[in-house]
């Protein structure tokens, strides 16, 4: 099999690109020996009594803990070697002796998942490839400038990426992330292993097991070796798609992103190879929901998610395809949903195959791709289901992202920021999660199942011939149906309208962009994007607070404008803005972050605390107890995003804001 491997930087454009192919053999996925017990009657930290001697019994070979897991009453085993004799000669048997031993809830294989990007083909403009974020006039543009007049997003939001870590010095986010938590286990051996002739051991590639760095080390094998999917470099793909939901705009650098405020919380589940672990992945969802079991050696995340995007995928034979209601990481999911948080996995790159694992788990929303004049692309998986939401988030031709990158081959090159265009469902998955931000922005009391109904009923339908199915001659399009296909096209534009449009309509406090500032001040935040219940700028009153960071001063909080007159130089601080309708009279709060440049943004703790108690609704309160992390991030400074930033100079940049 032969994979060609483009990487487009904005330098390269111009210079061409570097084809690399390298054969890899495709071989059958071992029986996997590792298995999460979900046991009932168990002790925070201990399976229940004897329940170890029956497992060894059952399976005929020496089994040994672990770990426990965050989800509760969920302990990670393993076989020390494979069964050899008996009736146990396949996962799907010693799935179904496991489940049947007394006490056991459920019993999961640990599933290796792989990010779902694809190589990208030849561009040859980079000017077109945020072109879907324009009104372009093709059928599935997001016109995106419409969104962000009615507003940029709130840094109360909190988008957890679980993904291969971020390159915290990325200017496209600097200033934009928070601590978050690595939580790949697996350390990496001084050489690669191989496993089944061409395929190397996973492994953290930072040389170390868990914790509180979720920096990205790079995910490259080590020389002379090939990743399954073929790739022989680092993806830097966390950064990549914390760069497509979040990375700040309208500032000259490189791309804009969804949300210009919300917050992104790293948490690093993928090491060599993209591979990452379902039992890590699971540990990851509760953590950064703040729900689970506690870790005394983690701790609590002070800054639980609102959205979490996975962009990984893979094939589950095991579980007949689909997901089982009796599997780990469904109930991870259902957990984060009963915290409030919605889910939006990419739903795999399967060339028009069924949505993939665990996007076609009950109640996520499984992200596929498609390209501006709405046709599926070609490398995107399908499918609707009453159990989760598919949509089809617009790239640009052939389904294109762009995203922060790094130009280091293995290892992050410190001057080598820089921009890529990608493929893949992996990107198409936090445009949906950034959009989701945006809805929460504008009403923060939205649950996942409202949210998901929302979407469901704005979405685009698809036009016609956009679905597409493989024969003799290649791709064939056909008309789609909602099985086939899924819900629609994502509509940011009517989304936001519904949700404006719901019942108790609040009014929306538009705030400026999350910054990065590079002295004392003085600075302005803008407001006057804000508007009340019905949509005008009739009957508001404004308030603004310092919710977060070193006490500034401040001057006209009852103003549309705030003033923020010295305190920067050091701090991390944030501004809520609360707009009344003196009409209805129902408010809104956003937030926006303004990071010093010599701040440091993963240790950052205010001296003072400055938390305050403006409201989000009418009942729900503002969270102040968000931690140093912060916003900053790329915008539209290529002549191909001009149009985009003629829309945008009417919002009067504010000097000493960049």
């Amino acid at each position: 099999m032969k994979q060609c491997v483009v990487k487009y930087s904005i330098v390269a454009l111009l210079a061409g690109a570097v084809c690399t192919t390298t054969a890899f053999a495709q071989t059958a996925a071992p029986t996997p020996t590792r298995w999460v017990i979900n046991a009932a009657g168990a002790t925070p930290n201990a399976m229940p009594s004897g329940m170890m001697q029956q497992l060894q019994t059952t399976l005929g070979v020496p089994v040994k803990m672990v770990r426990p897991l965050l989800q509760p009453n969920s302990y990670l085993v393993e076989m020390q070697s494979l069964p050899v004799l008996g009736s146990l000669q396949t996962p799907q048997a010693i799935r179904t002796a496991l489940q049947a031993l007394p006490g056991v809830r459920f019993a999961s294989p640990d599933i290796q998942l792989q990010r779902t990007a694809v190589p990208a083909p030849n561009d040859g403009s980079y000017a077109a490839n945020q072109a879907s974020y324009m009104n372009t006039g093709a059928y599935a543009s997001l016109r995106m400038q419409e969104v962000w007049e009615q507003t940029r997003g709130s840094s109360n939001v909190v988008i957890a990426v679980l993904d291969s870590g971020v390159l915290f010095e990325n200017p496209e986010l600097k200033g934009r992330l928070l601590p978050g938590y690595d939580f790949v286990t697996r350390a990496t051996p001084p050489t690669g292993e191989r496993e089944l002739g061409t395929v190397i051991n996973s492994g953290s590639n930072d040389g170390d097991g868990r914790d509180p760095d979720p920096s990205d080390p790079g995910d490259a094998p080590p020389p002379g070796f090939t990743c399954p999917d073929g790739s022989t470099t680092s993806s830097w793909h966390g950064t990549t798609v914390a760069s497509v939901a979040a990375a700040q705009s309208n500032n000259g650098q490189f791309l804009a992103g969804m949300d210009w405020n919300a917050k992104v919380l790293p948490v690093r589940v993928s090491g060599r190879c993209g591979i990452a672990t379902s039992s890590d992945i699971v540990d990851a969802f509760y953590w950064a929901t703040g729900s689970g079991r506690v870790d005394p050696t983690i701790g609590v995340n002070p800054n639980p998610a609102n959205v979490i995007n996975l962009s990984f995928a893979t094939d589950t034979p095991l579980l007949g395809g689909g997901c089982a209601a009796a599997d780990m990481v469904a109930l991870a999911i259902a957990d984060a949903r009963a915290r409030n948080v919605s889910v939006v996995i990419s739903a795999g790159n399967n060339s028009g195959g069924a949505v993939q694992y665990p996007a076609n788990c009950a109640g996520t929303i499984a992200a596929g791709a498609a390209e501006q004049d709405g046709q599926l692309a070609t490398y995107t998986a399908k499918g609707g289901s009453s159990s989760f939401l598919t949509l089809h988030a617009p790239g640009n031709s052939n389904g294109r992202y762009v995203g922060a990158s790094n130009t280091g081959e293995s290892t992050p090159n410190p001057n080598g920021s820089s921009a890529f265009l990608f493929a893949g469902t992996s990107f198409s998955a936090p445009m949906i999660a950034g959009a989701i931000s945006l809805l929460r922005a504008a009403r923060p009391s939205l649950t996942p199942s409202e949210i998901e109904t929302i979407l469901r009923n704005s979405a685009l339908p698809y036009p016609a011939n956009a679905d597409f199915t493989q024969g003799l001659f290649g791709f064939a399009r056909r008309n789609c149906t909602s099985t086939a296909c899924g819900a629609g096209l994502l509509n940011v534009v009517g989304a936001l309208q519904a949700t404006r449009e719901s019942s108790n309509a609040l009014p929306v406090a538009n705030v400026q962009q999350s910054a990065v500032v590079a002295s004392n001040g003085p600075f302005t935040l803008n407001g006057d994007l804000s508007t009340n219940s019905a949509g005008s700028s009739a009957n508001l009153s404004y308030s603004w607070q310092q919710v977060f960071g070193n006490p500034v001063a401040l001057a006209g909080t009852t103003n549309s404008s705030l003033q923020v007159q010295s305190g920067m130089a050091g701090n991390i601080a944030e501004f809520a803005l609360t707009v009344t309708d003196t009409a209805t009279n129902r408010s809104n709060t956003s937030v926006v972050r303004l990071a010093n440049v010599s701040a440091n943004e993963r240790t950052f703790t205010p001296s003072v605390d400055s938390s305050g108690g403006d409201t989000s609704t009418s009942t729900s309160p503002v969270s102040a107890t968000q931690g140093g992390g912060g916003g900053g991030g790329g915008a539209m400074g290529l002549a191909g995003l001009l149009g985009l930033g003629i829309l945008l100079a009417v919002w009067r940049r504010i000097l000493g804001v960049n």
